[in-house]
């Protein structure tokens, strides 16, 4: 399974928890028609994706009857195919880490060679990372990635680079902070402005690799910032590949 299945396969968990609360015992036996019917148009969506992982199902199977406020359902019957999907998907979820394919990028923008086997071993490993919740781990190798790529970028733009109005003054390209050559690379347009946007996420991350400056500088970070770090090493890509 490749990691952006695997992404679907975690939203679509979220997604039948939701529904799991929605369609909770104190419903009573029946339930109207607008949470199934968007219930089971979110089982038709998921199952064009992965059409052998779940058995097909429709509203109209758990139709019950009809009166003066709508459409009634039962609540009993999509429990149980509510409670199929999610022991479905938790399996599916839970599998090996190793039967995972995961995405495999060339970074051919990049000069040296062997920085260049560097970043695409890297970017198996944020993959793996990612998906095991090791989000400082996410954070940091993204943060090196980005960093290295940023750093080849200018060096091959050094004259533009130094006479930036962003660039250090008196410091050579191996002092640069990640946030200077962010922000020498957007200056010079040389990357979009979405990776100044972003990058507050990863300016620090080299304060993560010290326990002590994380605990100094009260540094947090959580899914949200990992996601961010990726998607500004994505877009890096993108741009210069």
């Amino acid at each position: 399974m490749t990691a952006h299945e695997m992404r679907r396969l975690r939203a679509f968990y979220k997604t039948l928890l939701r529904f799991d609360k929605i369609f909770g015992p104190e419903e009573g036996t029946h339930i109207q028609s607008p949470s199934v019917v968007v219930f089971f148009d979110e089982v038709a969506r998921f199952r064009s994706d992965f059409p052998n992982l779940l058995q097909p199902a429709e509203a109209f199977s758990f139709y019950s009857y009809r009166n003066n406020q709508g459409d009634w359902y039962t609540v009993p019957g999509i429990r149980a195919f509510l409670a199929t999907a999610l022991s479905t998907v938790e399996a599916e979820l839970d599998q090996d880490e190793s039967s995972l394919i995961f995405e495999t990028r060339e970074f051919t923008f990049i000069a040296d060679t062997g920085l260049r086997l560097i970043l695409k071993r890297d970017y198996l490993e944020v993959q793996r990372a990612f998906i095991a919740k090791c989000w400082k781990s996410v954070i940091i190798l993204c943060g090196s990635a980005i960093e290295a790529i940023l750093t080849d970028l200018l060096l091959k733009n050094a004259a533009q680079a130094q006479t930036s109005v962003k660039a250090p003054k008196g410091a050579d390209f191996t002092r640069w902070g990640l946030a200077d050559l962010i922000e020498v690379a957007v200056d010079l347009d040389l990357v979009s402005a979405g990776v100044h946007k972003l990058s507050h996420s990863v300016r620090d991350y080299r304060n993560l690799i010290h326990p002590g400056n994380e605990v100094r500088n009260k540094l947090t970070f959580d899914a949200e910032e990992a996601k961010i770090a990726l998607e500004i090493l994505h877009i890096l890509h993108r741009d210069l590949s």
